[in-house]
Formats: C-alpha cells, sequence, structure tokens
C-alpha cells in the first residue's frame, strides 16, 4: 500500500487540493484511493456521497479537512497550543488514527492519501508526532509531498490569511518581519528535515509553488507528481479559501482592533470578494515589507535555500530568490488609502462595517501610520 503524505506547507493551495478529494471521496474510493475521514461527521459526508445525495454547498472544515483536525489535536496533546475553532470538539487522537485504521482495512485501498498543512508544525512542535503518524501505516511505501513558496510571497499571503480572519498581529512594516524569522513559516528547513529523517525510504517530493502554478495549480500537480491516474470526470474544486488583497491589509488591522468580531468579519469577507477589482494598485506592485527589511529576509533565508536546494539536487530550489531583496513600487498604506478612495461605503451590506469605512475615509493618513 502506498501512503501520500501532504505535509504542507501554507498558503500553497492545500484548500483546494482537500475539497478536491472530498467533493470526490466515493469515487477515489471505488478507484482505490482512500481520503481517510477521523470523525463521525466525515462518515456522514462519505455515506451522502454513496447514496448520491446532493452535494453540500459548504463544507465545514472538519469535513473538509480531515487531517488538519487530526495534526492539531495531536498538536494539542504534546504543547499548549489550542485546536482552531472551525474543528469543534474532536475526538481523540488515538480514536482518529484508529478509525484511519479501519477505514483501511475495510477497504483495501492501494493509496491512502493523507492531506494537513498542519504537518508542517510536526518537526518544531515535536518530531516524535510524524513517527506516530506513519507508525499508524507500518509496512506502507510513503511519499511525501511539500509545496513551498519564495518567502516573501509567502510571508505576505500567510499574514494575510491571519489579519482575514481577525488575528491582532504586528504589521509587516517597521520591523513585523522579525514575528516569523524562528517559526516554520520562514525556517523552511525545519518544516521539511524532520520528516526525512523520521521517514528515511521515502519519495520525497518538494516544489516550488512557482511550478505548482505553471502546472494548473495545486490538484494537478500534487496528483502528476504523486502518479495517480485520474479520470478526467471528477468534480473539480472550484475557488477555495480567498486571500485578502495586500492593498486592504491596513484597513483590516485597522478594523480588527476597532471592531467587534462580527462586524469585522463581514468587512473581511467584503474586502475578499470585491477589493481586488476595486484596488487601483495589483498586489504585485503593493510593498508590505519595506526595503530594509527585504534585505534581511533575503540574508537569513539563504542557508534554508541552500538545503532545500541540496534535497533536490538543483543548484537553486527558488532560481528567482533574489527578487526578495527588490521592493515593490507602492507603500501598503498608499495602496490602502487608494483602495479606501475607491469603496463606496453605501456597497457594504452591513451597517457597522459601512459606518467603520465611511468614518475611515475621513480619517486614514498613510503618513501617520506605524
Amino acid at each position: 500500500m502506498k501512503v501520500i503524505l501532504y505535509i504542507g506547507h501554507h498558503k500553497v493551495g492545500s484548500t483546494a487540493l482537500q475539497v478536491f478529494l472530498t467533493r470526490n471521496w466515493a469515487r477515489l474510493a471505488r478507484l482505490g484511493i482512500l481520503y481517510p475521514s477521523t470523525d463521525h461527521r466525515g462518515y456522514a459526508h462519505n455515506m451522502r456521497q454513496l447514496l448520491e445525495r446532493p452535494p453540500l454547498k459548504v463544507l465545514p472544515a472538519h469535513i473538509r479537512e480531515p487531517h488538519n483536525a487530526l495534526a492539531y489535536r495531536m498538536i494539542a496533546d504534546v504543547s499548549r497550543r489550542e485546536i482552531p475553532s472551525q474543528f469543534g470538539d474532536l475526538p481523540s487522537s488515538r480514536d482518529m488514527l484508529e478509525r484511519m485504521q479501519h477505514q483501511v482495512a475495510a477497504l483495501m485501498p492501494h493509496t491512502v492519501i493523507l492531506c494537513a498543512e498542519a504537518f508542517a508544525n510536526f518537526g518544531e512542535v515535536s518530531p516524535e508526532l510524524i513517527s506516530q503518524l506513519c507508525d499508524s501505516f507500518s509496512g506502507a511505501d510513503f511519499t511525501l509531498y511539500c509545496a513551498l513558496r519564495r518567502p516573501d510571497d509567502y510571508l505576505a499571503s500567510w499574514h494575510g490569511q491571519r489579519i482575514k480572519v481577525g488575528e491582532l498581529v504586528p504589521p509587516l512594516r517597521n520591523g513585523g518581519l522579525r514575528q516569523y524569522l524562528r517559526t516554520i513559516h520562514f525556517n523552511y528547513r525545519t518544516v521539511v528535515e524532520p520528516w526525512v529523517q523520521r521517514v528515511p525510504q521515502a519519495q520525497v517530493l518538494l516544489r516550488n509553488y512557482k511550478d505548482v502554478v505553471t502546472a494548473g495549480g495545486s490538484v494537478e500537480d500534487f496528483t502528476a507528481c504523486c502518479q495517480l491516474s485520474l479520470p478526467e470526470d471528477l468534480i473539480p474544486p472550484g475557488r477555495s479559501n480567498p486571500s485578502l488583497p495586500l492593498a486592504a491589509f491596513a484597513l483590516m488591522e485597522r478594523a480588527n482592533t476597532e471592531l467587534a468580531p462580527l462586524p469585522r468579519h463581514n468587512l473581511s469577507l467584503f474586502l475578499q470578494a470585491h477589493a481586488p477589482a476595486l484596488s487601483p494598485v495589483a498586489n504585485r506592485d503593493v510593498e508590505v515589507f519595506g526595503a530594509a527589511q527585504r534585505a534581511e529576509l533575503l540574508e537569513a533565508f539563504r542557508p534554508h535555500e541552500a538545503y532545500l536546494a541540496g534535497q533536490t539536487g538543483q543548484p537553486q530550489f527558488f532560481a528567482d530568490l533574489e527578487e526578495i531583496a527588490r521592493p515593490r513600487p507602492v507603500p501598503d498604506q498608499d495602496a490602502a488609502r487608494q483602495l479606501l478612495d475607491a469603496i463606496d461605503p453605501e456597497s457594504i451590506p452591513h451597517p457597522i462595517p459601512r459606518a467603520f469605512i465611511r468614518a475611515l475615509k475621513g480619517s486614514f493618513s498613510p503618513c501617520l501610520q506605524t
């Protein structure tokens, strides 16, 4: 039996892949490919597919991402990190692992896919979690798939994810880079190396996110690299986990400090849906770090780049690494001011975010922001 472990990273299309695997669970199972569930909610959804009931319009996280649920449960077992609220009450990690084993025994697949960007945390939290997970599939042939994004692009995207969901985090400008330098969000070696060491016989597929995009996206790249032979009529994932445009960062930073959770959530949804078209400044032109931090980022990342290149046998893993040091033309707060000017408050359906944007138009001054 082959076990394919998607071990991350974050913000590289994992949600689209998880949606694809969930939507096509029954078809894949009939082909001998198992995307195992970890609790009763997942089993009920699988039964729904087998009975050919209409698909759910929205997939809850615990159904769409069963292995993120497992990963966060395992992490919580050995650390003080809390399980993200979207997963709700979870069984014990022992129960979740045993339930996957029961599905393997009952369905006898030739391939099992575990897909969780949260697996990227295992090496940082406790490498023993890697052994605990893989020991549940004793005798299997393992493949490790990991997609990695150039760190400046990745950190901007990950930081935006945190702002999008309402976290109160220091802005990236003016020293904000340092909150990430000792984490898996910058130290990619910490993501990869413990898996390579703990699963030494595994086939290791390290993918540059730029190549993933060129291949057509996370689903296309994953299935091709892992040599999965799939029919062409499977349900595509559609758009998953939309990002907050960089021009909206400064606006949501203010909202996260000044609005209650529900109004700021509503504003975030509005900006995700409409800001990309409204913003006069494209993402590629918005600068969130500043020249000094970009230079720091490049030099600090060089050892991690060398490790990745050595693992893949390439001269460079990120061929465009030096681009990290090149500042973009429009500072993020200037881009935010231009976006703010382009927003018609009356187009915002909820009254509190509408009033917030209306007031912000009269008070937001980039030169006064820190």
